[in-house]
């Protein structure tokens, strides 16, 4: 068969400028270490093992938050409209590179959840509750701050923390705030190159912030941290924050001035302190009963602090030293306030996005100064914030931002009673 030399062109042509499904090239990876692990999951299984985790069904722990009857069961009602709704999630728990607040790299680990087959809407970044160690999210290959995610299409990103899953062999960051945001941006930058190279789309350079109680500080850290350093570039698209120990000075100091704590957390972090901060605290001068008969396994974080609360109980009297506690010329005081005083987070910037703010009148797991003069200084500098200011207890104040949260997100499937 004999061709024109016009057909052999058109031909040639049309293979060379036929369209072709541009092979995927894998970035390195630099943040990114290795995945420990990889399941399935969905809203409804998440909120079982919540359930497990407070011994206690969704509907209790909204009636012992505060709500009666009517209101928890108006919660719940929606609350399964959300698990109807969900959709299946994959969840990784992977390693990535970093250092510690010494300065030394470590591995350390997180959770990251994805919408299975699907492109995010965005990403949720969330610091955890107060944990100890064994109770992280890669440790329990869930964590029940994935709720505030799952019902959507969202990215979810919930660190460990230094101190605790992959790297639970040394002590535990619990209020270093530069620490906390840089680790927190090498675990976002180690899920970029994660998400790239195992679902091949690209994270959105915009993400929301959500931290409560010692999550709250931690979130904080990060909003300022990504602030200033522009380098990054990483924005900050909205900021939910609550609770916090932005002023750890300040907690502390109204802690042993009440001499009540409901969470025994000052024993924690004056453990951590004293290793990152090098003080060479002597702890018999600190600690006395049962807190200093068993030093240092109830400061540690080899117990949970609910277990230790329960041990030692919620007055200060029972487990400081009387001098310590009263004396604020005492050395060793003197020494932690002032540590206490380099690690709360600075009031030099000016946030460029909406903050939410949420503060109890009365908290009695976080001194409410905290939030009160976090406040102050946003509205000070005219800050775009929305302070939600109300009498209720810790405990229901989360609840409360949670609903806010999820409304903000979904806002045509309101979760009010």
């Amino acid at each position: 068969m004999r061709y024109s030399f016009l057909t052999i062109f058109i031909l040639a042509f049309s293979l060379i400028s036929c369209e072709r499904e541009p092979v995927f090239e894998e970035i390195e990876y630099v943040k990114y270490s290795h995945q420990l692990f990889e399941e399935n999951t969905k809203m409804g299984e998440l909120i079982q093992r919540a359930s497990r985790e407070f011994g206690a069904t969704p509907k209790e722990m909204l009636l012992k938050a505060g709500y009666n009857e009517a209101q928890a069961q108006q919660l719940l009602e929606r609350l399964n409209l959300y698990v109807a709704l969900s959709k299946d999630y994959t969840v990784h728990g992977f390693a990535y590179n970093t250092k510690d607040p010494l300065g030394e790299s470590v591995v350390a680990s997180g959770l990251l959840y994805c919408p299975q087959n699907r492109l995010p809407k965005g990403v949720i970044f969330v610091y955890p509750f107060f944990k100890t160690k064994g109770e992280s999210g890669t440790d329990s290959r869930y964590s029940v701050e994935s709720l505030l995610a799952v019902a959507g299409d969202y990215v979810c990103m919930i660190p460990d923390g230094i101190g605790m899953g992959i790297n639970s062999n040394q002590p535990m960051s619990i209020i270093q705030h530069e620490n906390l945001a840089e680790t927190g941006l090498d675990f976002y930058l180690a899920a970029r190159e994660f998400i790239y190279n195992r679902y091949h789309y690209k994270l959105p350079g915009r993400i929301i912030l959500f931290g409560y109680s010692l999550g709250g500080s931690a979130t904080w850290s990060l909003a300022r941290y990504l602030s200033i350093h522009k380098e990054s570039n990483i924005s900050v698209k909205d900021i939910f924050v609550g609770g916090g120990p932005y002023y750890p000075d300040l907690c502390m100091e109204d802690l042993f001035e009440s001499r009540y704590s409901e969470y025994a957390s000052g024993p924690f972090i004056l453990w951590s302190l004293n290793y990152y901060d090098n003080l060479n605290l002597d702890f018999t001068k600190i600690f006395k009963g049962k807190l200093l008969e068993e030093f240092p396994g109830l400061c540690d974080g080899s117990r949970a602090v609910m277990d230790v609360t329960s041990y030692i109980g919620t007055d200060l009297n029972d487990y400081f030293d009387e001098d310590f506690l009263q004396n604020k010329d005492n050395p060793y005081r003197q020494l932690v306030m002032e540590a206490l005083k380099k690690h709360s987070i600075p009031n030099d910037w000016r946030p460029d996005v909406k903050v939410r703010l949420y503060n109890c009148h009365k908290d009695l797991y976080v001194p409410s100064i905290c939030g009160d003069k976090l406040y102050s200084y946003l509205n000070e500098i005219n800050a775009d914030v929305e302070y939600i200011h109300e009498d209720i207890a810790h405990e229901k104040m989360i609840v409360r931002m949670i609903m806010d949260f999820h409304k903000y997100l979904y806002p045509n499937q309101p979760m009010y009673p």
